[in-house]
């Protein structure tokens, strides 16, 4: 296949006038709305907090700091790590949408991907940020959607469920996960049999506490991105 017929969505502008276009009508709207809901749901997040404290459950500030000391410790080297990425597939819009509702790894990240494959969209390009964008609303309405009616009806369906099937729903990550590198292993075989062993490396380095598992997604993120860079510019890969 070749490359036009792999990315047969790409818009025939110049790359300049998407850009103009991009930047001054599509970033600018995105950026004030995302900031808006995002500056809203940072205080409603609070608000459980302030009734309590309104009702005189509080722990003493010095408790209060400590348990976020102890939170902080954990995860806060992924606030940092994860929009750094994942922002290639989620993009702007995306990204924004992501961190606010959740299920990045095992729905929006699939989503986006998926849906860039089926346009026929390069990652990381402005027809990929619209793309993916579109198809991270489309999950989310129908997440809410569907969670309605999980509620209902789901929760039964999984009680008459037998146990050996309900365990079953523990694999359904890795399954997703396994699911996106086959689909991006088509792409470039090379780079994927290098991409493989280095994941079980990593893992179980991870495993063994050798390193901290904050650090894995970064390795392998920033580590097969220098690979690729290397193996395209000694013309390794084309």
């Amino acid at each position: 296949m070749t490359e036009e017929e792999k990315y047969f969505g790409m818009s025939p502008l110049p790359l300049e006038e998407k850009k103009k276009v991009m930047d001054k009508e599509y970033y600018p709207k995105i950026h004030l709305y995302g900031m808006i809901t995002s500056l809203i749901h940072a205080l409603i997040i609070f608000l459980p907090v302030i009734y309590l404290a309104a009702l005189g459950y509080f722990p003493p500030w010095d408790k209060a700091i400590l348990a976020f000391i102890n939170i902080a410790s954990v995860v806060a080297p992924y606030w940092i790590i994860e929009p750094i990425s994942y922002f290639g597939i989620l993009g702007v819009t995306g990204t924004y949408i992501a961190f606010l509702a959740g299920n990045i790894s095992n729905m929006r990240l699939p989503v986006s991907a998926v849906a860039q494959e089926v346009a026929g969209v390069r990652e990381g390009s402005y027809e990929g940020e619209i793309v993916g964008g579109l198809a991270i609303i489309a999950s989310q309405w129908m997440l809410t959607i569907i969670s309605f009616l999980a509620a209902i009806i789901v929760t039964g369906v999984i009680a008459l469920l037998p146990p050996a099937a309900v365990e079953a729903f523990d694999w359904l990550l890795p399954s997703i996960w396994g699911a996106i590198f086959a689909q991006f292993s088509l792409r470039n075989i090379k780079l994927a049999m290098i991409a493989f062993p280095l994941a079980l490396v990593v893992v179980y380095l991870g495993v063994k506490a050798i390193i901290p598992a904050y650090l894995e997604i970064p390795i392998m993120v920033f580590g097969m991105a220098a690979i690729a860079i290397a193996c395209y510019r000694k013309k390794i890969l084309k």
